[in-house]
């Protein structure tokens, strides 16, 4: 499951980086990169060419926070993401 891969090296990667954000904590990033996955695997029942777009816009966005982006837009995303899932 790359997918799952990928959030878990997300939430390692941005860590420390979240240490210095307000609400987005790194335990809310882990917290939502568990939720991230159980919601993956939902969407990936219903339609896995979705899964696949969703884990290219993870990795995209890994690359933005390397790149100095908000750290912010990591949470935003997995609500999103976790929302889409209870949809």
């Amino acid at each position: 499951m790359k997918y799952l891969a990928i959030i878990c090296a997300a939430t390692l990667g941005l860590a420390t980086t979240a240490q210095a954000q307000g609400a987005c904590t790194p335990e809310a990033i882990q917290t939502k990169s568990g939720e991230v996955s159980v919601a993956l695997q939902t969407i990936g029942a219903k339609d896995p060419d979705r899964v696949q777009v969703l884990s290219g816009e993870i990795e995209e966005l890994m690359t933005a926070i390397q790149s100095g982006a908000d750290i912010s837009t990591v949470c935003t995303f997995f609500d999103e993401v976790i929302a889409e899932a209870a949809s």
